[in-house]
């Protein structure tokens, strides 16, 4: 095990102490502890703030798909079921037609 050497004001010496005292535990072990708890406080923070990120990124590409879905919608209108015939399968026409009617709505 490795040393560590602390120089610290006397008042935040006694702290120490006053807390080994009351966890039962020696100085090093608190010390230890408080840099562990310390530690996976920084790391929940910084998966919180990916997290956060990660949430304005979905939000701005949930309106960058809006934005899509209108422009998709103004090119399709007017066009109709035959217009597409021989271009795609029939399968996608139906798919595109309906979906085109449950966004108008």
């Amino acid at each position: 095990m490795k040393t560590i050497t602390l120089k610290t004001q006397d008042d935040f010496f006694n702290q120490i102490n006053e807390m080994a005292l009351e966890e039962h535990i020696s100085k090093s072990a608190l010390i230890r502890k408080a840099i562990t708890d310390y530690r996976k406080k920084n790391e929940r923070a910084k998966n919180i703030k990916q997290m956060q990120d990660s949430a304005r990124r979905e939000v701005a590409d949930g309106r960058m798909f809006k934005e899509m879905q209108v422009f998709d919608n103004a090119l399709m209108d007017g066009l109709q079921e035959e217009s597409l015939k021989g271009w795609v399968s029939d399968d996608i026409i139906k798919q595109t037609m309906d979906n085109l009617k449950l966004s108008k709505k």
